[in-house]
This record gives structure tokens, C-alpha cells and sequence, in this order.
């Protein structure tokens, strides 16, 4: 007997609806010796920030603090000092005036616990969420060769995964890279803020940081009022190119394609240096947790220092690009509009039909589990050998390549570690960096 296949409603009935001008807006600062010019310039020019954002995007805003250093015995006076969110601005800059430059001890500092007292603020539910961490150093856990707590926050909490708490709040993160001691942590920083749908920011001139945090909330208070107009199209892309079995990249543009076509026209920050990496994009955000990340992360290595006169944050007003779209993208994901699809079966069938269908299905899952077992074992063997490659072959990469010659000795490293045969072009195609 014929049975019919229908697929339920891709998108949830009730939409997330926010009110774009309602702006949460919290600073989560390093407070140790190092960044005392960056807390001189956000006290200095606090009250410039907020006129600038209430004048140009008419925002009723809330601010909030958060401080942090790092654990005893590295500091001895905080881990983390909170200001929960206040409407006056006064307030904020007393705060600010406040807090003080000092301490630090190793490299790394309390980074997870700050990000953790991001989570217990009075958020608005209906209000745009920014968080805006300023750092120059990583948190505990990621293989700083001077860390005295090597495995991670000494209270257990794990960046990694409150940052996936944060985007299931719809909580944006921007993470301000202070470089160049940030340089060797810029991809997890970078990876933090893709998680959210927010960005990486490096900055060299703490004098820029004003306009940093004014261009970056602005531009993402275009992209929530996108969103409003926009979701449900970009969550049933999503959906039909997981039906059409197309990957990232081609989602990627064509719901691009579609935005454009609509002239949907945004704000965007000039951010040339703060681009996600394909290494962040593929591997660094989908980690699950600190362990799988400090498993991979190789430490980023720059070709040359970012020149001071070709770093720009100006702020202007075109088509949605390829970058915010990515971002968009990972928004309605962790917004989780899209439903995963389910089957209904005619209900005509005999109890035999039924059980027929059911075993074919599971044959199935356990073909195409077995074929992501092996994908999957593939991809875990090759990801060292593949970061080695963004080292040795950094020109080929930029044309989506790896040299054939390099090709046959990495094969026969694949087949060994996954424990089976690799065909040489299933290994070419797998490696490659597009």
C-alpha cells in the first residue's frame, strides 16, 4: 500500500519578537594591570557612548559592569565584582571611575567567571542583548604556558559552554581582542563571539574603544531589527538546504542572495582585522566544551603586525553582507525557529507496513550513522595535520587546496589513526579548506 510523506511546519508558530529599541548593554572589563588605559577611556567617554547610540538608534538603555581579575593565590582582592543593570548613566561611570587597573599574577584570568555573572543580570526578555568583553589575556584552561590553574576555572565553569547558554538567551557577545597580547588566543576569542552571532574586534589604540562600542551596538541593533522582518525566511532556507543536503557556504550565499535581492539594508562596522577564520568557523565554535577545545587549539600565528593607519571602525549603511549573514545564520540557530523535521505516515497502513517502513528506517540511521562514524573519525584524525597545513600551506589554502605530494604520506597517517582504509581522493576531499 502507497504511503504518504509530509513534513511538519518548518518554523514555530510564535516567532521571538523583540523591541529594537530596547537596549541591555553590559561591559565585562579585565581589571588587571595591563588595561588600565582601556578603563580610563570607557570612564572618560561613557556619557559619549550612550548619547551617541540614544541619539542615532532613539534607545531607551540599560548599562551594566562586570569586573573580573583572576583567582587567589594569582589576586587577592576580586574574581569578579558585579553592577546589575542601572538606566542612569551617572551610576555607570561611578562604577567605572571605581575600578581600578591592578593585579593579575599569571597570564590567563577569571574570563569563565565573568562570563558566568553575564547569565545571572536582569536581562530584559523583549530587549536587544549585548555583552562586550575587553581582554588581552585567556581564560584558565587553554594551554598558557604559564597557567597555574592548567585545567580550567578552579570553580568548575566552562566559558565554552555558558557561551552556548548565552546564545540560547538570544545574548550577542563582542569580544574586544586587546592585541597584540591577545594574538595567540585571537581564534578562541573569535570563536566565543561567532557562537553568539556576535564578533571579534582587535584593537591596538585604547582611544578607539568608544568608537569600537558605538559602531559595534549599533550595527547590531540594525541586525535585531532585521531579524524581526527576517527570521522566518532565513530559518526556512535553513531548513530547505538541509533537505537539499547543501553545505554551509552555499546556504550561506544564497540566503545572502535573497536578503539582497530585498535590499535589505543594514549597519555595518568597518572590521577588516576581526573576519572569522575558516578554523573558527569549522572547527573552534563547534566544540562542546573547554576539554575538546584545549584538545585542538593551536595558538594563532600572525605574517605581520596590523598597521595603525589601515585600522578603521567607521560605521555606514549598505546591503546585508556575506560576514552578517553568517551571523544572522547562527542566530536563528540558537534561537532554535527551526524544527527538526518529522515523518507522518499514512494512516491507512497495516501494522506490517508499519513495521516494514520502521526497519528500513533504521537501516537507514544505521547506514548513515556509520558513514558520520566514519566521517567523524576522519575528521578528529586529520584536524592536527590539518592546522599544520595552515602553517606549511597557507597559499594553497587560499585557493581551497593541499599539495597532491603531501596528499599520499597524509593518507597512510589517516588510515592508520582511524583504524581503516582511506581512498586518496575521499582523503583530498575531506582535508580540503575551502
Amino acid at each position: 500500500m502507497d504511503f504518504t510523506t509530509q513534513f511538519e511546519k518548518n518554523i514555530d508558530s510564535e516567532l521571538v519578537q523583540y523591541d529594537p529599541s530596547l537596549l541591555d548593554l553590559v561591559f565585562t572589563m579585565d581589571c588587571t594591570g595591563s588595561m588600565g588605559a582601556y578603563i580610563d577611556n570607557a570612564t572618560k567617554n561613557i556619557r559619549f557612548i550612550v548619547d551617541e547610540i540614544i541619539n542615532n538608534e532613539k534607545s531607551d538603555i540599560r548599562l551594566a559592569l562586570i569586573q573580573y581579575r583572576d583567582h587567589p593565590p594569582q589576586d587577592s582582592t576580586f574574581v569578579t565584582c558585579v553592577h546589575d543593570f542601572t538606566c542612569k548613566v551617572e551610576e555607570m561611570k561611578q562604577w567605572l571611575e571605581q575600578c581600578q587597573a591592578q593585579g593579575g599574577g599569571d597570564t590567563p584570568e577569571a574570563v569563565a567567571d565573568a562570563l558566568h555573572d553575564v547569565l545571572t543580570l536582569s536581562w530584559r526578555p523583549e530587549a536587544t542583548k549585548i555583552c562586550i568583553l575587553i581582554s588581552d589575556a585567556p581564560p584558565h584552561g587553554l594551554n598558557s604556558y604559564d597557567d597555574t590553574f592548567p585545567n580550567g576555572c578552579p570553580l568548575g565553569f566552562d566559558p565554552i559552554k555558558i557561551v552556548r547558554e548565552m546564545a540560547e538567551k538570544h545574548i550577542t557577545l563582542y569580544t574586544v581582542g586587546v592585541e597584540p597580547s591577545i594574538l595567540p588566543y585571537r581564534d578562541f576569542f573569535m570563536s566565543l563571539a561567532y557562537s553568539t552571532g556576535g564578533q571579534y574586534i582587535p584593537l591596538v589604540d585604547a582611544t578607539l574603544l568608544a568608537q569600537v562600542i558605538i559602531g559595534g551596538v549599533r550595527e547590531e541593533i540594525s541586525l535585531d531589527r532585521l531579524m524581526q522582518d527576517a527570521q522566518q525566511d532565513i530559518a526556512n532556507e535553513i531548513k530547505q538546504a538541509e533537505q537539499d543536503g547543501i553545505n554551509e557556504r552555499e546556504m550561506t550565499m544564497r540566503i545572502n542572495h535573497i536578503l539582497t535581492s530585498k535590499n535589505k539594508r543594514v549597519k555595518q562596522m568597518h572590521n577588516t582585522f576581526g573576519v572569522t577564520s575558516n578554523l573558527v568557523e569549522e572547527y573552534y565554535s563547534k566544540c562542546v566544551d573547554m576539554h575538546q577545545m584545549k584538545s585542538i587549539y593551536k595558538m594563532t600565528k600572525t605574517t605581520q603586525e596590523n598597521k595603525m593607519d589601515e585600522i578603521s571602525y567607521a560605521l555606514k549603511e549598505d546591503n546585508v553582507t556575506v560576514e552578517q549573514t553568517k551571523r544572522l545564520i547562527q542566530k536563528v540557530k540558537n534561537r532554535k525557529l527551526v524544527k527538526s523535521t518529522t515523518i507522518k505516515p499514512n494512516v491507512d497502513e497495516t501494522t506490517t507496513e508499519k513495521q516494514t517502513k520502521e526497519n528500513k528506517r533504521n537501516n537507514q540511521r544505521q547506514d548513515y550513522d556509520n558513514s558520520r562514524l566514519r566521517k567523524r573519525r576522519l575528521k578528529d584524525g586529520a584536524i592536527d595535520i590539518l592546522i599544520n597545513a595552515e602553517d606549511n600551506y597557507q597559499e594553497d589554502q587560499k585557493e581551497g587546496i593541499l599539495h597532491d605530494d603531501g596528499m599520499m604520506k597524509t593518507k597512510q597517517l589517516l588510515s592508520t589513526r582511524c583504524a581503516m582504509p582511506l581512498h586518496f581522493g575521499y582523503c583530498k576531499s575531506t582535508l580540503a579548506i575551502y
